[in-house]
């Protein structure tokens, strides 16, 4: 959607003939930010950009740097420590495991890496764990290679639901021949340092699963900046802002917002039809 072009032309010739320059805040520097920018004209627009880094921030490869399929000098981003510090957990419970004090049981426990989600994030690292343990780390610890465990605890009944159905039965049955095991079916209630709590939603028992690591790949919250903005315009009982067809926020003039942080609420084709024909 080119929305910056849109702004851009509309106003091109209004500010040449009167030589007026329209000023813009835009906050926050992610995809939706990225894309705005790149097709705004910087010649009729004051623009100040409010973010945490000065830089696009590019995620798609950031759960091959969890496992060092991808070096965290090519993703330039914070977040990026996110990834170092779960690649360190995962090497820590290798290492607790070849403890010579610990007992079978201790060892199967730290050996077990559990992922909760079903989306694309949680699938890919699960997938890159798989390669990362056996393409590396079982050659530096061979005396436990048999006793890695990978499983995916999902609460619907597919992974990647939102994809085409043969794209999720094509994961589904890779990770199968793969030793990945795709738990269904399942909430999680607790998770600690121990174990994690899950209920099967079929029966509703409530069973304990012991861990080494977990890695949470749920979705995104809101950010306390947004959501202080939305309990001052009237949507504080929502969980992302709502913005009309022109991505305008509702309750608010002049502020617009894109991306993950809010919602369009557009109009519904069969009652504006119906309206048209049966007016009240």
């Amino acid at each position: 959607m080119k929305i910056a072009s849109f702004f851009s032309k509309s106003f091109h010739d209004f500010s040449s003939c009167y030589k007026l320059v329209f000023f813009s805040t835009l906050s926050g520097r992610g995809w939706a930010a990225t894309s705005f920018l790149k097709d705004l004209d910087a010649f009729l627009y004051d623009v100040q950009v409010v973010s945490l880094r000065n830089y696009f921030a590019f995620t798609p490869l950031l759960p091959s740097v969890t496992c060092r399929i991808v070096e965290a000098r090519i993703i330039v981003e914070p977040e990026v420590d996110d990834a170092q510090k779960i690649r360190q957990s995962v090497i820590d419970c290798f290492e607790k495991a070849m403890l010579p004090s610990l007992s079978e049981e201790e060892q199967r426990k730290n050996m077990h890496f559990i992922i909760v989600g079903r989306g694309p994030t949680g699938v890919e690292f699960a997938a890159e764990l798989h390669d990362y343990v056996k393409d590396y780390l079982v050659n530096l610890y061979p005396s436990i290679k048999d006793i890695v465990k990978i499983t995916l605890i999902q609460s619907g009944y597919h992974i990647l639901n939102t994809f085409d159905e043969r794209i999720s039965s094509f994961a589904e049955q890779k990770f199968g021949r793969d030793g990945i095991k795709v738990q269904i079916g399942c909430r999680v209630v607790n998770v600690n340092d121990k174990e994690i709590k899950i209920k099967v939603k079929s029966t509703g028992e409530l069973c304990s699963v012991p861990h080494g690591l977990v890695v949470w790949f749920t979705g995104i919250a809101t950010r306390p900046v947004v959501r202080d903005f939305m309990e001052q315009i009237g949507q504080g009982k929502r969980n992302i802002l709502t913005t009309d067809e022109w991505l305008q926020v509702k309750g608010c003039e002049s502020v617009y917002a894109i991306g993950d942080c809010s919602s369009i609420n557009q109009h519904k084709i069969m009652v504006s039809l119906i309206q048209l024909i049966w007016p009240s």
